[in-house]
């Protein structure tokens, strides 16, 4: 893969973790604070529940995908590569990273279209507390993104090294 290129999936792939990374202390901030206002004052985080399943988790999911997947950190069934990988030109990888490539691509699309849609209705949740449930719409579309382009990458120029095979 040509240096600028990887630099720049790096990058991005990063930043996505880093905040992915945040999501989870705050969601562990959260559930605690939660969990001790309950059960030593009687009176719960409220909002607490809602905005980690609508946020954080979605966050976590979606945004640490593409540095996963570039880390070798997905399962991968390797029951047949011994004798794939004496295929010239690593067709298996490229057909896999083609599928792949397709799937997130087709999810990045139409869950940008969702997210614009959200965008522009100001979606906001019922309860005690309304939350704008457009920015929990805008993860999904980024993580999916980044992960196709990377599969797409990944096509022209497959890798058998992923750090996380063994």
């Amino acid at each position: 893969m040509p240096r600028p290129l990887e630099r720049a999936l790096s990058f991005f792939d990063r930043i996505f973790m880093a905040i992915a990374q945040l999501a989870i202390f705050v969601m562990m901030l959260s559930i605690s604070v939660d969990a001790l206002g309950r059960y030593l004052f009687n009176r719960p985080l409220q909002g607490s529940f809602e905005f980690t399943t609508l946020y954080l988790m979605v966050i976590l999911t979606f945004l640490g995908l593409p540095a996963t997947y570039a880390s070798g950190g997905h399962i991968r069934l390797d029951v047949l590569k011994p004798w794939l990988a004496r295929i010239p030109g690593n067709p298996v990888e490229r057909v896999n990273a083609l599928i792949a490539a397709g799937i997130f691509g087709f999810l990045a699309w139409h869950s940008g279209i969702e997210a614009v849609s959200k965008f522009i209705d100001r979606d906001t949740s019922f309860g005690v507390i309304q939350f704008p449930l457009y920015w929990s719409y805008v993860w999904v579309p980024l993580g999916c993104g980044l992960l196709a382009l990377r599969l797409a990458v990944e096509i022209a120029f497959p890798r058998s090294d992923l750090e996380g095979d063994e």
